[in-house]
């Protein structure tokens, strides 16, 4: 039985592509039409065919060259099965990186809803869950060191500084503060997002300790006096024992008021 014949501008209606597509894929050479005398470029059922795999290679983002040398093949479903494992690989990556982002958009979401609904209120909160991913360092440091390792492993960016401090009273009662360590740590909640080996021997922040917390708009990085003592007040009003050591970490920097702003939460552990 004799092939159908059909016309190119006949196959792009039929296929839903263009006659440029189709064009094209005659220049990379994964595609074949026939001339006849009349001048007109035709494809055969078994052209149509070809085609089908095409588009369906396509849907899985496989490349123009490599259609070309599957097609040239001399074992082509060996050759299939070695592209099919490393586009595998390359789709497993894809999803890695875009749960990743996901996870970024989340993380970041809950901190400006964290902001809009509890900017300046102090509250009772445990202590947040996390790796300790550096235990030393101070805060000019804790950036570089951040870079380093945010660089060096996948989803390591979302971690946060979380700085500690000791308070005590002046003589006038007024507070004085003075830093005496950062971390780097990550939220036990992004820790399968990360491609870093956290086994049962990595650091963790302490367990079921409580704390009065607040979050607040601050013109640097590091709280002040300001900020901490309508906490300390606060605890003390409610009859808790206020630890002399406090935690501050970072999470954003943005405007609210027309002020730029460092957006700080604080964590003042109480008994």
């Amino acid at each position: 039985m004799e092939n159908t014949k059909y016309k190119i501008g006949d196959v792009a209606s039929l296929m839903g592509l263009s006659r440029d597509t189709l064009r094209h894929y005659e220049k990379r050479g994964i595609l074949s039409s026939h001339r006849e005398e009349n001048g007109y470029r035709y494809y055969t059922d078994q052209d149509i065919i070809r085609l089908i795999t095409i588009l369906y290679q396509r849907k899985m983002n496989l490349r123009l060259g490599d259609m070309k040398a599957l097609r040239h093949s001399e074992n082509s479903i060996d050759d299939m099965t070695k592209l099919m494992d490393a586009r595998l690989q390359e789709e497993a990556q894809s999803i890695r990186i875009h749960q990743q982002n996901i996870a970024r958009l989340q993380l970041t979401k809950s901190e400006c809803e964290d902001i809009c609904l509890n900017i300046g209120k102090i509250s009772l909160r445990d202590f947040p869950a996390a790796y300790i991913i550096v235990p030393h360092t101070d805060l000019p440091e804790s950036i570089r060191q951040w870079f380093m390792y945010s660089g060096q492993y996948s989803g390591l960016d979302m971690m946060y500084t979380f700085s500690e401090f000791t308070w005590s009273r002046n003589g006038d009662r007024s507070l004085f503060m003075e830093h005496k360590n950062s971390q780097l740590v990550l939220f036990e909640h992004l820790k399968e997002f990360v491609d870093y080996p956290i086994s049962a021997d990595t650091p963790q922040t302490p367990r079921s300790l409580l704390c009065v917390s607040s979050c607040c708009a601050c013109a640097s990085m590091t709280p002040s006096t300001r900020d901490l003592l309508p906490m300390i007040e606060w605890a003390e009003k409610q009859g808790f024992l206020v630890s002399q050591q406090f935690y501050s970490t970072y999470t954003t920097r943005g405007r609210m008021d027309g002020q730029d702003s460092y957006f700080l939460r604080i964590y003042i552990p109480v008994f």
